[in-house]
């Protein structure tokens, strides 16, 4: 029996993952829905990545497939090519072919945002709250937000968009006077540097290379030095989109057998050979369902030994980024170190490099954390995911990367019940379903779960 009061959903976190899900709400709504959308520093549709002021920092994914909508592929072109100040594409490509300032894209969103407030759709109320959500108490009928100022909000749904966790910590002892940035999304910090100064970066993947391409705009003439366990650097896309391919299944969802398959297609010869990106591309479409029926040993396994080099496939970076990484490092002013640090003291790093077991001191004067979100980590005593695990309304996954959830998004709860009234989409479900932290994925889960909670709410839709 379809309801007659409009369906009220709390989302809590305003980034991508929280955008995309207000975004499907709105398209998909056949009755009244009350939409509110909680950020705890107001930073509506941006969220971290997208928040950067610099035309620099390009999306790592070509225009043509950033898309907020799976169904409408076009549609951030669409935009883009509506804009009285549209990017100028290269000489031989056009603009769906760019790879646009992340900046714009969050201008997209924005604008996303305030046509749902606008009233676009007409079935959708949407609000904007600056406030942190402590709690989530659900009761029968209902689901009360309890915020960090004591007020509390009724919902029908709760959504958790949390996005990706804080910063990895330094897992070593750092003296007091060190200079430090400790949080890379503060993409501001850098200008502190003196343009003379010896800069550490701790991680050498995208956050690094958004660092570095920093400094190298404003003209840094000091040397940098990044390291990592294994000092790799993400590959570059290629020069034009590649085709798309399908992989021999694997029997079973097997990712021995998978890996040989893609392994035997990998080392063909001649032109019959596909695009290692084209590999990449259609495996991650095969992740979903691979790492649903690995065992969390297998999953263990993959993250310890494979994660590193997957990552540096996966997570590419514009031909014209990693030129500019290729001269710095040719030049010798961007060194790429692979080892561990032991300790850093006022001015000065100890490192133990990884193929020789090689001390080494390196004198600096800035020492740089970008080594991306904590993988695993106890959330922060008093946060809203720490007052869940707590009362056992949530659980986290054996290898504590998120929650557990259903297939759908669903909490499950301590008792393994699926909770009707919390869900999560996006980072916090990545012990579930791995692949869960880019536009592809989220757009896709923001779509899923959309459909979802308006169709338990009203059959008619």
């Amino acid at each position: 029996m379809a309801h007659t009061s409009p369906l009220k959903i709390g989302i809590i976190g305003a980034g991508f993952s929280g955008t995309a899900l207000a975004a499907n709400l709105s398209r998909y709504a056949r009755a009244p829905v009350e939409i509110l959308l909680f950020d705890k520093g107001g930073c509506f549709a941006r969220g971290a990545a997208y928040s950067t002021p610099y035309p620099f920092h390009l999306l790592n994914v070509r225009a043509r497939d950033m898309s907020l909508f799976e169904d409408l592929p076009a549609h951030f072109v669409e935009w883009l090519n509506s804009r009285d100040k549209q990017p100028k594409p290269s000489a031989d490509h056009d603009v769906d072919e760019c790879f646009v300032p992340r900046f714009l894209y969050g201008h997209y969103l924005e604008a996303l945002l305030q046509q749902i407030q606008a009233g676009r759709s007409e079935n959708i109320s949407l609000r904007l709250e600056k406030s942190e959500v402590k709690d989530i108490v659900p009761t029968v009928g209902q689901t009360t937000l309890v915020m960090d100022d004591g007020k509390v909000c009724s919902v029908d749904k709760a959504v958790l968009a949390l996005g990706n966790p804080a910063p990895a910590k330094f897992p070593f002892p750092v003296s007091p006077g060190v200079q430090c940035i400790n949080n890379p999304w503060d993409f501001r910090a850098p200008e502190k540097i003196s343009s003379r100064d010896t800069v550490v970066i701790l991680g050498t993947g995208l956050s690094m290379i958004d660092t570095v391409l920093t400094l190298y705009h404003r003209g840094h003439e000091g040397e940098i030095y990044a390291l990592s366990r294994r000092g790799l650097l993400p590959l570059p896309h290629a020069a034009s989109s590649v085709p798309v391919i399908s992989l021999p299944c694997a029997p079973h969802n097997n990712l021995r057998q998978l890996t040989r398959n893609t392994r035997a297609m990998w080392l063909r010869r001649g032109e019959a050979a596909p695009d290692w990106r084209s590999v990449v591309n259609a495996m991650r479409l095969q992740i979903p369902d691979l790492w649903s029926e690995m065992s969390w040993a297998d999953k263990k396994q993959f993250i310890r030994h494979l994660l590193p080099y997957w990552n540096i496939h996966r997570h590419r970076v514009p031909v014209s980024v990693a030129e500019i990484l290729k001269n710095l490092i040719a030049r010798k002013q961007l060194h790429i170190l692979s080892g561990r640090v032991l300790a850093a003291e006022k001015e000065m790093v100890h490192i133990k490099m990884r193929q020789t077991g090689e001390l080494r001191d390196i004198a600096f004067q800035w020492l740089i954390n970008c080594m991306g979100p904590s993988l695993t980590s106890q959330p922060e005593t008093g946060s809203l995911a720490h007052n869940l695990l707590s009362r056992g309304l949530a659980v986290q996954d054996p290898l504590q990367l998120g929650f557990v959830t259903s297939p759908s998004g669903a909490l499950i709860d301590a008792e393994g019940r699926a909770s009707e009234q919390i869900y999560t989409l996006g980072p916090p479900a990545k012990g579930m379903i791995w692949e869960c932290g880019s536009v592809p994925e989220i757009r896709r889960l923001g779509m899923n779960l959309a459909k979802s909670l308006l169709e338990k709410h009203s059959p008619v839709f």
